[in-house]
């Protein structure tokens, strides 16, 4: 009842921190709603086949590669196989392959890949019009496209492969997605099967089927049936899963984070300021643990109503969040959202903990209270700064200063770490070190009014010296909003140029050609480019991808050979060769290290055709941008990968648009490259940052909001003082709005020296891997916006409560 009592009066003060746990479940809620609901999807293309067949796939779930398909023959043998078994009516291979239909060159539909035609019936497809795709007829392929693309029968189009384009005919329309050509065609520009489909018959039982096959199979393959068949979604499908569900990890884990941050701040400064009313309680004979529970309780009814406004917002919300991180490409577009009724429930409860987690320092310090504290209440502070926040501010700043040194010369990954521990290490130093940093800032900003008429600049320096403190708390959400919001921003648009410029400057070019509306480039694409470049692909070591590309005689110059002969790799194939062929290989010298892969030492795997072949290691290379630690040549890559595509072409002079045209490829000059966010990769990146600069300044700014209106509560006698002295409304008014000013500007430099510190240590170390200047990137209007939103809100949060008559009043 105490507790009850307590938030009916002090709701005011308390507002903004229930607003913050409000926000923090409805974050929650949508959270952990897109979490649950994000599940891996039965492809349309399997959903008539009961029962699936697919190879091993790595033990690494996050590798997002294919499983190593079966080679053609040992495809065909399963098949034999499995037709056999009781209750299965047919066995269908997937030969599948990249293609993709043009129209007057531009990308005519969202299809990126063909399969043979007999895979249809695994989709429960039918044609809707023409007839099935046959063999090649004179120089014209046949193809059939879904019926949504609008094509009809007869027609001719443009199908663009991995080698280039080709002119097909319509031959059929079909009721589902998809491309599909002749089961000879697909057969004959595949590599390997990835995927076997098993239909039943009649009556038959899909887990029976499934169990028959699986003893068939053996080690060779995984059976799935019923719900387990959507672990066959697209790699693709998978990656992007992955994804959203670190975004939403990272909301969840900030939202909670900030929340325990703001509700401690919170109750940490309500806990000074009612120092006389818990002496008083004290007095009347309450013990420390009725102290501490009294406390638990108010902090219990808060983060209830929090969480009973939240839920509500976060089940509205969830619907339309959904649907941007499915066109945003966070989510897959199979993407369905589900409503579990327990989940609700869960964010209320993980807001209550975490309301209570925040306040726990607090009420510790409230059980502390002495009865005598209410004869000792004072607004001065007369020791801000203790031994052992000295102490951890010096620590923190040390830490950010090695952390920043370590970044200057790391590398790779460190590189981003070690920036991000030093902005870390330096927020933290900041915060602890504000109370003896801001009140000389402070006098430093107003120095150049100390001379004018009035008394307000006076009053702004004496009120942050005497208060250091509570002018420390004020700053510090604004310092926290501005250094993430800048660091954010400034990480990303930095490492984006180092990254456009390395690529470019490693291979020595001025210019490249990159896909326009296609997953790669085509052979063709390259060959109009007429530049250097590399062919991705993966071979596999048993089920364990290794990721491959293969280069050309041109290509050989951007590298330092350690030993050995890189030009080894363009021989032909090796006498001794086995019937599936033996390579000639080239590795990075910290692969063979690693690996143990030295000169001349031969290692069996298994090629992107799931053909078994032997590499010969001819040489070791130390240097030059190498895409992959395995070098092969470019042609053995597109002999065992008919679908392996270009990712971009790096030219000396930017290459004319009509060579390129209907080849789905358009050039761009290098400085275009560095700073283009074309790529996929470079969008969702830029699109996760928005969001985390979003959510991270949103809680900021609450947090701005309800420490100012809290400080101005609290200063209502000061207030009084000022106008007993003779001070008008206006004249106090005013004083207020530019001590808050000089709060938030003092707060957001401190923000913006942390920032610049953290990327002037990135900056130094991507310049040190690039062999040139990488210029540090500030995001000035991040910077403007953030800052700019901070002042307004904290000068409107603060005038408010001053401004009620009760905080003039002279009695």
């Amino acid at each position: 009842m105490i507790a009850l009592d307590t938030l009916r009066r002090r709701w005011p003060s308390l507002l903004g921190t229930g607003l913050t746990l409000a926000v923090a479940v409805a974050v929650l809620t949508v959270c952990g709603l897109l979490l649950v609901s994000a599940r891996p999807v039965l492809p349309a293309r399997y959903a008539a086949a009961p029962v699936l067949v697919r190879p091993v796939p790595p033990s690494d779930g996050e590798a997002f590669t294919e499983p190593r398909p079966w080679p053609v023959d040992r495809a065909d043998a399963l098949v034999a196989e499995v037709s056999r078994l009781d209750g299965v009516r047919a066995a269908i291979p997937v030969h599948r392959f990249y293609a993709q239909l043009l129209r007057d060159g531009a990308p005519l539909g969202d299809t990126r890949e063909a399969a043979g035609w007999s895979a249809t019936a695994l989709g429960g497809h039918r044609l809707v019009s023409g007839r099935a795709p046959s063999f090649i007829r004179q120089a014209v392929a046949e193809v059939a496209v879904s019926s949504a693309l609008g094509l009809a029968p007869g027609e001719t189009v443009t199908l663009l492969t991995a080698t280039g384009p080709q002119a097909v005919t319509v031959s059929g329309t079909v009721d589902g997605p998809g491309l599909w050509v002749a089961d000879d065609v697909a057969r004959a520009w595949t590599g390997g099967v990835p995927v076997i489909g098993l239909l039943t018959r009649d009556g038959a039982d899909a887990a029976t089927v499934a169990s028959a096959a699986n003893a068939l199979v053996g080690e060779a393959g995984v059976v799935s049936h019923g719900d387990g068949r959507a672990a066959l979604e697209p790699v693709g499908d998978t990656r992007t899963r992955w994804i959203g569900m670190q975004v939403l990890s990272a909301l969840s884990a900030l939202g909670a984070f900030v929340s325990v941050f703001i509700v401690a701040s919170t109750f940490a400064f309500a806990t000074r300021r009612r120092h006389r009313e818990l002496a008083l309680l004290r007095l009347l004979g309450a013990v420390p643990g009725q102290v501490r529970r009294m406390i638990h309780g108010e902090v219990l009814l808060l983060g209830l109503a929090g969480g009973a406004l939240g839920v509500p917002i976060g089940l509205v919300a969830a619907a339309p969040f959904g649907d941007w991180l499915v066109r945003t490409g966070f989510e897959p577009p199979t993407f369905t959202l589900t409503y579990p009724w327990w989940l609700p429930l869960a964010a209320v409860a993980v807001g209550v903990l975490v309301a209570q987690a925040g306040a726990g320092a607090a009420a510790r310090r409230a059980a502390r209270v002495s009865p005598l504290d209410a004869l000792r209440e004072a607004a001065l502070d007369d020791r801000p700064m203790g031994w052992g926040r000295w102490l951890a501010g010096g620590a923190a700043l040390a830490i950010a200063v090695v952390s920043g040194v370590a970044a200057s010369g790391a590398d790779g990954a460190n590189l981003g770490s070690y920036a991000l521990y030093a902005a870390m290490a330096l927020v933290t130093a900041a915060a602890l070190l504000a109370p003896a940093v801001l009140p000389p800032a402070v006098r430093l900003l107003t120095a150049p009014f100390a001379g004018s008429r009035g008394a307000t600049a006076l009053l702004v320096r004496q009120h942050t010296r005497t208060a250091a403190r509570r002018t420390a708390s004020t700053a510090a959400p604004v310092l926290l909003s501005v250094a993430f919001a800048v660091l954010v921003g400034g990480m990303v648009q930095t490492t984006t140029a180092f990254y456009g410029l390395d690529k470019v400057t490693a291979a020595g070019a001025a210019a490249v050609v990159v896909p326009d509306g296609t997953p790669g480039l085509s052979d063709a694409a390259v060959a109009a480019a007429s530049g250097r470049s590399a062919l991705p692909t993966t071979l596999y070591d048993g089920p364990e991808p290794l990721p491959a590309v293969g280069v050309g005689l041109a290509e050989h110059s951007l590298f330092t050979v350690a030993a050995g002969d890189l030009s080894a790799l363009a021989r032909p194939p090796l006498a001794e060769a086995t019937p599936a062929g033996a390579l000639r290989v080239a590795v990075t010298s910290g692969f063979a290290e690693r690996t143990g892969w030295v000169l001349g030492s031969g290692h069996p795997v298994s090629g992107p055709d799931g053909r078994q072949r032997t590499l010969s290691v001819v040489a070791v290379v130390s240097a030059g941008p190498a895409p992959a630690e395995i070098l092969l040549d470019r042609a053995a890559v597109r002999a065992m990968d008919p679908s392996a595509l270009t990712p971009v072409v790096y030219t000396e002079q930017l290459v004319p648009a009509a060579p390129l045209a209907g080849l789905g490829a358009r050039p761009l000059t290098a400085a275009a490259y560095a700073e283009s966010g074309t790529e996929e990769d470079d969008r969702l990146v830029w699109v996760f940052t928005a969001l985390l600069i979003g959510v991270s300044a949103g809680f900021g700014l609450l947090a701005v909001v309800n420490t100012m209106v809290m400080s101005t509560a609290a200063r209502a006698g000061d207030l009084r003082v000022l106008r007993l002295s003779g001070a008008t409304r206006r004249q106090v008014l005013g004083m207020l709005a530019a001590e808050t000013s000089a709060v938030v500007v003092v707060g957001a430099g401190l923000g913006l020296g942390v920032a610049l510190a953290a990327l002037a240590a990135m900056a130094r170390g991507l310049s040190t891997q690039l062999g040139v200047a990488v210029p540090m990137v500030i995001p000035w209007g991040t910077l403007a916006a953030t800052v700019g939103v901070c002042l307004v809100l904290a000068v409107a949060a603060a005038l408010p409560p001053a401004a009620r008559r009760g905080s003039f009043s002279f009695e």
